[in-house]
């Protein structure tokens, strides 16, 4: 007889706030869980997506449930552990927040994976079998061939309803990144520097999924700091160019970018479509604040050049660094305009946990909110030095308003048309008319209230104080132990959703 499959389910929670995946074109794939999918199938396990921003948790009990933990959703992303934990399915969290705050995850799991999971999800799934699940695993920073494909993740992207995600596809081609931003953690869980893929391996990936999808819908880079390697870059791009695949993509990466235009002709030629950039602020100061090293004063010609080369731009700015204060908002869209970014994101400056702002902020007691629901981006969560927090999140509000008018939209189709090809004009037309509703008031978590444990916040800020390399090392070793005095069992905890979901058999109360 064949040995039965075990089954792991694998969810993302929602997040019933303002965000890019509310958004046209900017609705991502779940690429974090379809890896992990696709390394429980080499291990002989079925894997199952809940997207929960679009589907209700199953009714299916399976064998283990695997949950990201992002910091925003981290409160419900614990009250679904604690649910699947009393009803006697073991859980497994992973993810930046989980791996920053591991000893916080472990009081809602039977098991963490702190860091990336191709090295360390073999040994999760083999001690869930043998019923030894438990504690923190560590997973090494390691060279990223081993990654799960985009032909492995192809039973998931088939499942998928063809709309619901835009871009269609999303790769990686690089991990971390060069930068060591204060507010970021992406050189926490990726580390500094860049560890590449074969780049011919990547565009034949590519290549392959639109013979079997006539792929249309567009492809993201997920890289965080695409283009710093420039040889790598040239590479891969010559790789693409010469495939001449009919696909429009878009990546994320600096500025700087721009100051070389040969690259820039040939991504157009490559196929790429918009470029964002982590512009964050108008003024040199926050800049330095921030320990970004953008020059604002070199802002207009390189956007101009991106122009010049067919490509588009998305533009991402931060409020409520030390250095702003109440006109930063009117500043900052008039001067986003004047640059001809043709779409902009604006957020409230964020002390993520992890981050050397965390730190900061911590050691000079301006953070007033640790409930994790709030850290959205959103909404202020510490005390601005020349403003109110209330006056933080009305100018936020202000600026999208502003930016996203009728009729600053109107002037910004019309310069489409003449810069860029006709369907491309249409299409940043319709995304900046979605940037308008999405934003044209800012949402908050209809979330309980949530107070993580102080022993944790001091571990976490004792965290985010050492050096980015070693963050979420030290973060694992200061929760360690923590499983031989956590409870076994979570206490159940309602689920506030009002259509039915979850482990068969589990009464949710209205």
């Amino acid at each position: 007889m064949a040995r039965r499959r075990p089954v792991i389910h694998l969810i993302l929670p929602r997040a019933d706030v303002n965000g890019l995946h509310h958004v046209l074109a900017h609705r991502f794939v779940p690429l974090q869980l379809m890896t992990v999918g696709a390394l429980c199938r080499r291990e002989g396990w079925d894997a199952r997506i809940i997207d929960e921003n679009y589907d209700p948790l199953p009714d299916e009990r399976p064998d283990l449930v695997g949950i990201t933990v992002w910091t925003m959703f981290a409160p419900r992303a614990f009250r679904i552990a604690d649910r699947y934990r009393a009803a006697g399915v073991p859980v497994v969290l992973g993810g930046v927040h989980a791996s920053l705050v591991p000893g916080e995850a472990l009081r809602h799991a039977d098991a963490v994976v702190v860091g990336e999971a191709e090295t360390v999800m073999g040994r999760v799934l083999a001690d869930t079998e043998a019923g030894c699940l438990r504690g923190i695993y560590r997973g090494e920073w390691d060279d990223i061939s081993r990654a799960p494909t985009i032909d492995e993740m192809g039973e998931f992207y088939d499942r998928f309803p063809t709309w619901r995600y835009w871009p269609q596809y999303s790769i990686q081609s690089t991990r971390g990144c060069r930068f060591n931003c204060d507010y970021c953690s992406v050189i926490r869980i990726n580390g500094r520097g860049q560890r590449h893929r074969d780049p011919n391996q990547v565009v034949a990936e590519v290549a392959r999924r639109m013979e079997r999808t006539k792929l249309t819908a567009g492809l993201f880079f997920t890289d965080d700091d695409f283009g710093s390697d420039l040889e790598y870059t040239y590479e891969l791009l010559g790789a693409l160019a010469d495939a001449r695949l009919k696909v429009k993509w878009t990546a994320q990466l600096s500025i700087g970018i721009a100051r070389h235009e040969e690259l820039l002709a040939l991504a157009r030629r490559a196929g790429c479509a918009v470029l964002f950039l982590g512009l964050e602020s108008m003024t040199r100061d926050s800049l330095v604040e921030a320990n970004k090293k953008n020059r604002p004063n070199e802002y207009a010609e390189l956007v101009g050049r991106i122009h010049e080369a067919g490509i588009a731009t998305e533009g991402a700015f931060i409020f409520g660094f030390d250095h702003d204060d109440r006109s930063v908002f009117e500043r900052t869209v008039e001067f986003a305009d004047e640059l001809g970014i043709d779409l902009a994101l604006f957020n409230v400056l964020t002390p993520a946990p992890g981050t050397a702002t965390f730190a900061r902020y911590w050691d000079e007691g301006r953070i007033v909110d640790f409930d994790w629901s709030h850290y959205t981006g959103y909404q202020a969560v510490f005390e601005p030095a020349n403003m109110s927090r209330a006056e933080l999140e009305g100018g936020l509000r202000r600026a999208y308003r502003d930016f996203y008018s009728r009729g600053r939209r109107l002037r910004r189709f019309r310069r489409h048309l003449r810069q860029l090809a006709p369907d491309m004009a249409v299409v940043l037309a319709g995304i900046n008319w979605s940037f308008a509703r999405e934003f044209k008031s800012i949402r908050r978590q209809p979330e309980p209230p949530y107070s993580p444990p102080l022993i944790e916040l001091e571990r976490l800020a004792a965290a985010s104080r050492v050096e980015a390399n070693r963050a979420i090392w030290f973060a694992a070793d200061q929760a360690d132990g923590l499983f031989e005095t956590a409870p076994s069992r979570a206490t159940p905890v309602v689920i506030d959703q009002s259509r039915r979901t979850g482990v068969k058999g589990f009464r949710e109360k209205a």
